[in-house]
């Protein structure tokens, strides 16, 4: 089902039909597993599909469309959620071989939520093992593609996600961004991709985190509209989760939005163009009454690389004992890796990463400054050829496995809300992001940016891939 230009329907156009009574959430969901049918093969976006299941929600969702008595904008909407997320009945395989028959016996609170506001939930999308690389291929499924180039890859480890919501096989997707897994995606596929603060999107039932409270329930969409919809629907505090209790952030009222932007960080590699496009926006965001500056970056690249080798490693190696005497057959070489690497730590060393993620977290509120927002890049290039583990050249220089989450783990230690937001594209037609971040709880200042950014962007935003 298409718009009047031919691409996808969003998910605020399919609530404005369904309230206008113009199409069916059984129609939606039929074009949703046509889309999926044609191109799942090709994409490697979807990992496991509830036809059953789907069907009964969309013929509920439709009873109370008759009835005049529809639940809210995402009541018939179909929407996917990334695999490493429990959803009570389906398979939550967390692209691991050890984990291919686990059946969750409980919702994650986010899902209950998107069932409560009568969201068909159609299936699972990719995710690599233990969602925990920057490139999406999994063991027991295989890669996920890039919709706008079947030769790059999608990111990871939402790559799923991405790629069944930049092909339109759905118009949006929950994913997680535990070191930038949600933005760096986005940035890659041409969608809006946002980590919320810690606790906006509360939690409870799920597998154990790799980085203590470094991931976050992520959110995807392919406008800022159809993105802010599906955070609506599944953010607010519950009492299962303590961390959502704290309060929203301060409001910011009776004077422009003070914004510092920063393109590098010492000598870090980044792409010329995405660097190009962050001093683009900045420039527009001034012409859009705000008070824009140059900025430092606010974090230490190598502390904050320091803390996520030791923290991701002692959580590779806990998810891994969980299967004592499967682990070492069955995980993938980088999981396995990092397992034994996080084996081999003392206690002293963790601590000393305690010690260290502490340090990163008081050094970036101290150096914050007088700014609202920060402008970066999401990622340090376009997206790169899905054979490759990481992009072989950054800016003319030599890539490397951290050279990707140079813009985006920092947020992740710090717990703060993150977007990364489509920018001009890359000359070679491949997707950019630039990405606004705020200070803890000042989500709806980041979404506020970000649509502003929208209205005065310069450049027409090239069409969606069909599939």
């Amino acid at each position: 089902m298409t718009d009047a230009a031919g691409a996808p329907l969003s998910a605020t156009d399919m609530a404005a039909r369904l309230d206008a009574g113009e199409t069916t959430p059984e129609a939606l969901l039929a074009d949703a597993f046509a889309r999926i049918a044609r191109a799942n093969a090709a994409l490697g976006a979807f990992v496991h599909l509830d036809p059953e299941g789907a069907a009964a929600a969309a013929r509920a969702s439709g009873a109370r469309q008759s009835a005049g008595a529809r639940l809210g904008p995402l009541d018939g909407v179909p929407i996917a959620v990334k695999d490493n997320l429990w959803v009570a009945g389906m398979p939550a395989r967390w692209g691991s071989r050890m984990w291919a028959d686990f059946v969750p016996p409980a919702d994650d609170i986010a899902v209950e939520r998107l069932r409560a506001a009568g969201a068909i939930i159609v299936g699972k999308t990719n995710t690599p093992e233990f969602a925990l690389s920057g490139r999406t291929d999994s063991p027991l499924h295989g890669p996920a593609r890039n919709p706008w180039d079947v030769k790059l890859t999608p990111g990871g480890s939402s790559g799923g996600s991405v790629a069944a919501v930049a092909a339109g096989l759905v118009p949006l997707s929950l994913a997680t961004d535990a070191g930038g897994s949600t933005r760096l995606p986005a940035s890659y596929t041409g969608l809006y991709g946002m980590r919320p603060s810690n606790g906006t999107i509360p939690r409870r039932h799920g597998f154990p985190p790799m980085a203590l409270d470094f991931q976050a329930i992520g959110v995807l969409g392919r406008s800022l509209a159809d993105m802010a919809l599906l955070l609506d629907a599944v953010s607010g505090p519950d009492p299962r989760d303590p961390a959502s209790l704290r309060g929203p952030g301060r409001p910011i009222a009776g004077r422009p939005l003070r914004i510092g932007w920063f393109s590098a960080i010492g000598d870090e590699a980044v792409d010329p163009e995405v660097a190009a496009a962050v001093a683009e926006c900045a420039a527009l965001l001034a012409g859009a009454a705000c008070d824009v500056v140059p900025r430092e970056a606010p974090y230490d690249i190598a502390g904050v690389r320091q803390v996520w080798g030791v923290l991701s490693a002692s959580g590779a190696a806990r998810a891994a004992e969980i299967h004592p005497d499967r682990w070492r057959a069955e995980a993938s070489r980088p999981i396995a890796m990092a397992a034994e690497r996080g084996l081999g730590l003392a206690a002293v060393d963790y601590v000393r990463a305690m010690d260290g993620l502490a340090a990163i977290r008081t050094g970036v509120a101290e150096t914050w400054g007088d700014v609202d927002v920060f402008l970066c890049p999401a990622a340090a290039s376009p997206a790169w050829p899905i054979d490759q583990e990481h992009p072989a050249m950054v800016g003319g220089r030599q890539g490397h496995a951290a050279v990707q989450n140079t813009f985006a783990t920092w947020v992740n230690a710090i717990g703060h809300p993150a977007i990364s937001v489509p920018a001009r594209p890359h000359a070679d037609g491949r997707p950019l992001g630039v990405q606004i971040v705020g200070r803890f709880g000042e989500d709806a200042t980041v979404i506020d940016v970000a649509r502003r950014l929208d209205s005065c962007r310069t450049w027409s935003m090239p069409d969606a891939p069909v599939w």
